[in-house]
């Protein structure tokens, strides 16, 4: 169990620092990073331990497609919170939080590849 909890804090922080830094260079907005922040202490958590348990009940093979929808829920929510707390419109939101999600999760592909390697 401890792996998962350390697995999951390296994802977490993984995530916050590619998003945090992301969301700083397209807008130069200091406190868009913190927002980016709330938004993963919403979402992350939630889609690992969705994943987790998933694994654990239905085997390896379920997890890219719980991942598959689950990602696309936490881009909209993740938009939702961007949309409202920055004013975005949900247009502009949706593409934000998409392109965070997207180089995040690269990121952890690449890096995970790499360590696996």
């Amino acid at each position: 169990m401890s792996v998962f909890y350390l697995g999951s804090l390296r994802a977490f922080l993984l995530t916050l620092v590619i998003e945090g830094v992301a969301i700083l260079v397209i807008f130069k907005r200091k406190k868009y990073v913190y927002y980016s922040v709330l938004c993963n202490l919403l979402t992350n958590p939630a889609l690992n331990l969705l994943l987790s348990v998933s694994v654990i009940f239905f085997g390896a093979g379920a997890y890219y497609p719980v991942l598959v929808p689950a990602e696309i829920v936490v881009v909209f929510v993740e938009a939702a919170v961007y949309d409202y707390i920055c004013g975005f419109g949900m247009k502009k939101a949706v593409m934000v939080s998409a392109f965070l999600n997207m180089i995040s999760f690269a990121a952890g592909i690449f890096l995970n590849s790499a360590v696996l390697a």
